[in-house]
């Protein structure tokens, strides 16, 4: 078994942070001896990891740029020789920088991941976009992309050569993640209708998300006479924004926003559609863990959702930020329900070919040999 401690800022709702619970759970069929580390405790994924029994650790961190960051990096430089880690796998910018700043302190292989399409302005410092291109990106032995866009994005927007720049799509547990032939119980247990059609939507309420596109695209759909629901799961900074934007459409008895749910596979059976319009997207979990339950899926055509949403097979691309056309295509499936069931066919299909814990733990433990032997 490789020792692999994975590093991430924390372990709160995200696509990163279930992304790392999940690499956890598949951890023995890759040969991995799984560690968790994250700068700040608490969160749904921190409970998760917690519980496993997978050894967890915190080193606290304020800022990159505080005098005690040069303290948590020894901590982690400890903590890895202490349990014979042999590879950091980081995520997230800071633990990018730190992940890969202690693993070569310590002399040990270090892989950094890139989830999105690399737009440094995101990163909210000019200093730490500098320090990651000029200092992280050639330190680290690896790169692992998890779409072809972000593959794409790292090797022409960061300079990384195409050698180093691996790519393995996020993994999805088929079985958890599954189609139902009832609903009922599913949508009852949420306080959902157990008739109509019901779109879901599982994002974090951040204004890259676009959630409030697809509400907006709702009301145009109600407009037409559609007795449609509109489930949202999530949680952020523009929560109020979005219930009140809900108030003003006077939609607000055809939305059901749901908080956050740490056990999705019990959310989405009670959807018959997925819909995600995020303004910008590397690979998102959320659209994988619906197309898994078989939901066919409207999303926004920008970065991986192209590679997984194949429109008018699958469910449909709609070009970002275009309300009047996503909800067409929203029309177009609460009208026509076999149409519906179709996609939702195709959509699994394609996860159980793409995407299954059976072929993504394959991937993953060819990879990290790679890493150990310098490939």
């Amino acid at each position: 078994m490789i020792p692999v401690l994975y590093l991430i800022e924390h372990l709160r709702q995200g696509g990163s942070e279930r992304y790392v619970a999940e690499l956890v759970r598949i951890a023995p069929g890759m040969g991995v001896e799984p560690h968790v580390g994250c700068f700040a405790p608490g969160g749904i994924f921190y409970d998760d990891v917690r519980k496993s029994g997978v050894p967890l650790e915190t080193f606290p961190l304020k800022s990159l740029y505080h005098p005690t960051a040069s303290r948590t990096a020894r901590s982690i430089v400890r903590y890895i020789r202490r349990n014979n880690i042999r590879i950091v796998h980081s995520f997230q910018p800071n633990a990018n920088v730190l992940g890969t700043l202690a693993g070569k302190m310590a002399g040990v292989k270090v892989v950094i991941s890139r989830r999105n399409l690399g737009d440094f302005g995101g990163l909210g410092s000019s200093r730490l976009a500098w320090f990651q291109r000029h200092v992280t990106n050639r330190l680290c032995d690896r790169v692992l992309a998890n779409s072809r866009a972000v593959r794409e994005a790292a090797i022409g927007g960061e300079g990384f050569s195409r050698e180093k720049v691996e790519l393995i799509y996020n993994g999805l547990d088929t079985e958890r993640f599954r189609p139902v032939r009832e609903r009922g119980c599913f949508r009852q247990s949420l306080g959902l209708p157990e008739k109509g059609f019901v779109f879901g939507v599982a994002s974090g309420f951040r204004p890259v998300k676009g959630v409030d596109l697809v509400i907006r695209a709702f009301a145009r759909t109600l407009s037409t006479g559609s007795r449609a629901i509109l489930a949202i799961a999530g949680d952020g900074p523009e929560r109020e924004r979005l219930e009140e934007l809900v108030r003003n459409l006077e939609v607000d008895g055809r939305v059901v926003f749901l908080g956050v749910r740490p056990e999705m596979e019990s959310v989405y059976p009670a959807f018959d559609a997925f819909v995600l319009t995020s303004h910008s997207e590397g690979f998102s979990n959320a659209i994988l863990e619906a197309m898994g339950t078989g939901l066919p899926v409207v999303a926004s055509a920008v970065g991986g959702n192209v590679e997984m949403v194949e429109d008018g097979v699958r469910g449909y691309l709609v070009p970002p930020g275009e309300t009047e056309i996503l909800s067409d295509r929203m029309n177009r499936l609460a009208s026509d329900p076999a149409l519906s069931r179709a996609m939702g066919k195709e959509a699994r299909k394609w996860v159980e070919e793409t995407n299954s814990r059976e072929v993504v733990v394959r991937r993953f433990e060819a990879f990290y040999r790679e890493v150990l032997d310098g490939r």
